[in-house]
């Protein structure tokens, strides 16, 4: 699979609630934090020009769309934080890749508040 480029726009799925979505509404760090106990070597997202955002919501199943939301960033931005972006394609989404640690950590709080900062809501 080829590098994902520098220009290339990933999504990530907000979850509904206030967890996730603070007033603003704002990206919170939570969408951003590893799950150690699941396994998770990195954070979920998925390449704008291979899986549209309408996909994306299909993917996550219809429990998940209550007040559910996409976002958006640019993945030079990504690794200008110090963390790498690398494909790693599912069956059902070619898109899909992986936010993961390198010179920065996703364990870090401050690490995630600037990535969820770097997120941008798509227009509903």
């Amino acid at each position: 699979m080829d590098p994902i480029a520098d220009d290339e726009d990933v999504l990530r799925h907000i979850p509904g609630g206030t967890l996730w979505q603070a007033p603003g509404p704002r990206i919170t760090s939570a969408n951003f934090q590893l799950r150690h106990d699941r396994g998770e070597t990195g954070v979920s997202i998925t390449r704008l020009r291979i899986t549209p955002p309408e996909r994306l919501l299909a993917l996550v199943g219809s429990d998940h769309k209550q007040g559910s939301r996409v976002a958006w960033a640019r993945v030079g931005e990504i690794r200008g934080l110090g963390l790498v972006v690398v494909p790693k394609p599912l069956p059902d989404d070619p898109g899909h890749s992986e936010i993961q640690s390198d010179q920065a950590s996703l364990d870090d709080h401050a690490c995630r508040k600037k990535l969820a900062g770097l997120f941008q809501f798509l227009p509903d």
